[in-house]
């Protein structure tokens, strides 16, 4: 849009706007959902899920039997592998489930008086016009 329109249309200058805002969000999106699973996959917990089928494929008969045997290790090492790769995908899905059920804003602010108590407060105060020649620079 040029200039001149977004200040004859307030709306169509808003509507711009914000359709310019979701394609930056759209365009950055890949890349923090790539920076998310990068993090979450180095946690503790994520450790420890590939942990989990990489002993599970040691415990099998065949690797017990022979553990140096290359296919038993390629089994475990591409079964820790795919779980290296699942549980990042769902622990960001989990905390974005979490961020959704969460309320937006709190209607309430958290400790406010009510109304009874805050209008002496403010009664009390001088008006605009009071101070007005009270303010000096």
């Amino acid at each position: 849009m040029d200039p001149g329109e977004l200040d004859a249309d307030p709306i169509a200058a808003v509507s711009a706007l914000a359709f310019t805002e979701l394609q930056t969000v759209q365009q950055a999106l890949p890349e923090y959902r790539r920076s998310a699973l990068g993090r979450l996959g180095r946690t503790e917990e994520a450790e420890a899920e590939a942990r989990r089928p990489y002993t599970t494929e040691q415990n099998r008969r065949c690797f017990r039997a022979n553990p140096a045997d290359e296919y038993a290790v390629a089994a475990a090492t591409k079964a820790a592998d795919t779980a290296r790769e699942r549980t990042p995908q769902y622990l960001l899905t989990v905390r974005l489930e979490q961020l959704r059920d969460q309320p937006a804003g709190r209607t309430d602010p958290a400790g406010s008086a009510p109304w009874a108590d805050r209008l002496p407060k403010l009664a009390a105060r001088p008006l605009d016009g009071d101070t007005a020649g009270a303010v000096t620079a």
